[in-house]
């Protein structure tokens, strides 16, 4: 089951709610109105944390720059 996140139009309470593809009608959980707003979310997921390569080359014009990394076009990539 997805969760989704929603807003109420009369309170504006913000909330997020499991719902199932039978349920048929979401309610505001602090007032109970079902004058409720879907609001857009994102998926975030995270990795390890991106660590600049320098560019070892040394006929590339970033050798030994951190964070410049290889392009396609280096030889030595």
């Amino acid at each position: 089951m997805p969760i989704y996140e929603y807003q109420c139009r009369e309170c504006s309470a913000a909330f997020e709610q499991l719902v199932s593809s039978t349920d048929s009608k979401v309610t505001c959980m602090e007032c109970g109105s079902e004058r409720i707003e879907k609001q857009f979310s994102t998926f975030s997921a995270t990795t390890a944390p991106h660590r600049p390569v320098p560019c070892s080359g040394g006929s590339c014009p970033n050798a030994g720059r951190a964070g410049t990394g290889c392009s396609g076009g280096c030889h030595h990539t």
